[in-house]
């Protein structure tokens, strides 16, 4: 039964860990400590209906002598910080309040758990208000940010979270592709590392496609209008069937193509950085890769999934609550789909495009963040030795 705390003015709120764990971390305990305490005082009062604030606090401290001894309790601040404060970031004219997930989300851009850097965030935070610093400019924030993560991790580390905070602050966007057949995950991949990395562009094959097919009608482009998975129909007979399925694919993802390097063309114009995702982006990442860092930093990426077992299962997932995705089309074509897979892996391995499988989803994102940092890392430094 979940009990209710009585405030000082009499009024009344059900117990919830997540709070306690909040003012936990405020008054200075870790991340993982200020959820067990909480965890313990939820088990304390557990057959109490009621009970007041201050014996909830009281109890706590003695929890937390309990568990971690009394010098952690004498290193705690004694009172939170009070509510009406709030830290303010600054840069030239422009001010926004301090936030801790926007934090913790720059710093896990250099490939740093999410669960640590959190803690990073809270243990500046805390260092702030005890020192009533209620304004810091942005440059001091990172200043402080870069020297906790070389000291915790390494100079490498800290280099990447420099980096990777500065995106848009680098002399040319940033574009990345995510390629791969159907179902390898490359829609939810790029929503995610879009938020790690603070772009907040981005587009799929499929989309650019759509679009096209509204220029160019059936009779003149005919493979455009196929699905990739039906690539090969209207291809030559004399072909063995998976060679026509691949031939009609290369072509139809020759002709995406165009309407990817328009959409590039304009992100890099318009100094945008930007995640283009989708099927189709393998003959743009191999046109990407010989045109180099001139215009901006291309970090091409193919998401494969190894396990057959598992792709197929994957399209099970897709169908469930999502009746514009139907699985049937997919597992009926599924044979075909495996052969782009095979195709782009192959392809990509030749072209030195890196392949990263995507069997387990946080893995999977720590690998690409790694990857992209330490990649973008490498092109910015060829291009700016001298900052190095």
């Amino acid at each position: 039964m979940q009990f209710k705390v009585i405030r000082p003015d009499n009024s009344k709120y059900p117990f919830m860990r997540g709070m306690l764990a909040h003012k936990l971390m405020q008054r200075g305990l870790s991340f993982d400590q200020a959820f067990q305490i909480s965890k313990d005082a939820k088990s304390f009062f557990h057959e109490q209906a009621e009970v007041t604030s201050e014996s909830l606090m009281q109890s706590v401290d003695e929890l937390i002598v309990a568990r971690y001894g009394k010098e952690l309790l004498k290193s705690l601040t004694s009172e939170l910080f009070p509510s009406g404060k709030q830290i303010c970031v600054f840069r030239r004219n422009a001010t926004s309040p301090f936030s801790k997930g926007l934090l913790t989300q720059s710093i896990t851009a250099a490939g740093i758990k999410p669960e640590e850097a959190y803690q990073i965030a809270f243990d500046l935070e805390a260092k702030w208000m005890k020192k009533n610093m209620l304004r810091i400019s942005k440059k001091k924030l990172f200043e402080e940010v870069f020297k906790t993560i070389k000291k915790k991790y390494s100079p490498h580390i800290a280099n990447l979270y420099k980096l990777a905070s500065r995106i848009d602050e680098l002399d040319r966007p940033v574009i990345i592709y995510l390629a791969g057949a159907s179902g390898t995950g490359k829609s939810v991949m790029s929503t995610f590392l879009a938020g790690r990395l603070g772009i907040n562009k981005i587009t799929g094959t499929d989309t650019i496609r759509e679009i096209m097919r509204l220029v160019f009608n059936r009779d003149l482009l005919p493979s455009l209008h196929k699905s990739s998975n039906k690539a090969g129909i209207g291809m030559p007979k004399t072909l063995e069937k998976s060679d026509r399925l691949i031939g009609g694919f290369c072509l139809q993802s020759q002709q995406v193509s165009v309407g990817v390097k328009a959409v590039v063309d304009r992100a890099i114009n318009e100094r945008t950085s930007m995640i283009i995702e989708g099927i189709h982006l393998l003959p743009y990442m191999q046109q990407a890769i010989k045109e180099g860092t001139k215009r901006a930093y291309h970090i091409p990426i193919t998401l494969s999934l190894m396990d057959e077992k598992h792709h197929r299962d994957r399209f099970f997932e897709r169908g469930k609550g999502n009746e514009l995705r139907k699985k049937e089309p997919y597992l009926y074509s599924f044979e075909n789909i495996r052969i782009i897979h095979e195709f782009c892996t192959s392809e990509s391995e030749n072209n030195e495009i890196e392949v990263v499988d995507n069997e387990d989803f946080d893995e999977t994102t720590n690998t690409l963040m790694q990857l992209i940092i330490n990649t973008l890392q490498e092109q910015v430094k060829s291009n700016n030795p001298s900052k190095f």
